[in-house]
């Protein structure tokens, strides 16, 4: 498991927002925690413009932005000051998932100072195209890019639908509990989910996540969530889902259930997180190169700097 940038222990208490890629941004969903940390009711934000909470000028930066990130950027880290119920406004990093014409932000309060101003440029997660790669990321990561490029084009592919993701938003992370043994539940997926495994993204909603885990990565997921929950850094592992859930519950004959080998970027706090999924990459073996030789997992490309982080170029366009 992996992360890709550390928040450095100073956001602890986060919401959830999701918002439509309309010039509007209109809120679709909001967890109750944003009462806790911002003084408003859920339904006093759901149906509101995004915009309406970012304070300082910083509403057309947000626009700017967020409206260009796409779903192959992966993620955009930012912070802003975001209006409050009493009109003191606070600081928050936004850690932005893009999927399927939505942004998936997890808003996390900071405990620190606040800074005089707000940083106007997120940290971007570069998507990276062919010949399209800005001249000051070319001059630091020029043989960095290459190498990845080159390896990953000889040596992996994604396994079913290329451009197959898919966003889950997860309830309170507290563990199991009688209301809820195998964990958290599936509060929103993105309609996409059905190209990840055989499930409807309205049926996914209420299960709890662990059940559309493979029986020897439940364990593994377990540690995952609780990770997310006290980590406070967008988090990746691998996991093995089950391919079509739904009849695993239902079957009950003794059989080997298939699976789905999928990657999952995560964040979120003990409210709740935000999961973007897509489809693992699969290694290739051939008589021209080694696995060894071609593979490279999302551990050996992730730095600890978004801004150089080779993530995108592996994760979105192998």
């Amino acid at each position: 498991m992996s992360d890709t940038s550390d928040f450095s222990g100073q956001f602890t208490r986060a919401f959830i927002g999701i918002h439509d890629k309309t010039p509007d941004m209109r809120i679709i969903y909001v967890t109750s925690s944003i009462r806790d940390i911002l003084g408003f009711e859920p339904s006093e934000a759901v149906g509101q413009t995004a915009l309406w909470f970012i304070e300082n000028g910083n509403a057309e930066d947000y626009r700017e932005h967020f409206g260009s990130h796409t779903d192959e950027d992966n993620v955009l880290i930012t912070q802003v000051y975001v209006r409050t119920s009493s009109g003191v406004p606070v600081y928050v990093k936004l850690v932005n998932f893009s999927c399927d014409n939505l942004a998936f932000n997890v808003c996390f309060l900071s405990s620190e100072t606040l800074p005089t101003r707000v940083e106007r440029s997120p940290l971007r997660v570069e998507q990276v195209h062919s010949g399209g790669v800005s001249e000051q990321m070319m001059s630091r990561q020029h043989s960095l890019l290459t190498a990845h490029r080159e390896r990953n084009r000889r040596a992996t592919v994604l396994s079913g639908n290329r451009s197959a993701r898919a966003c889950l938003t997860l309830e309170f992370i507290g563990g199991c509990t009688e209301d809820s043994p195998m964990g958290p539940r599936v509060l929103f997926a993105s309609n996409s989910f059905d190209r990840i495994i055989n499930i409807d993204a309205c049926d996914v909603q209420g299960i709890p996540f662990l059940l559309l885990v493979a029986s020897e990565d439940v364990a593994k997921a377990g540690r995952f969530l609780d990770n997310i929950k006290t980590a406070s850094t967008v988090l990746i592992e691998h996991l093995l889902l089950l391919a079509d859930p739904l009849a695993e519950l239902t079957n009950g004959e003794q059989r080997e259930p298939k699976t789905v080998a999928v990657e999952i970027m995560a964040a979120g706090a003990d409210s709740g997180a935000v999961m973007l999924c897509q489809l693992a990459r699969q290694p290739l073996c051939s008589g021209i190169c080694e696995l060894s030789d071609g593979y490279m997992s999302l551990e050996d490309i992730i730095s600890s700097d978004p801004e150089t982080s080779d993530i995108a170029d592996v994760w979105g366009r192998v």
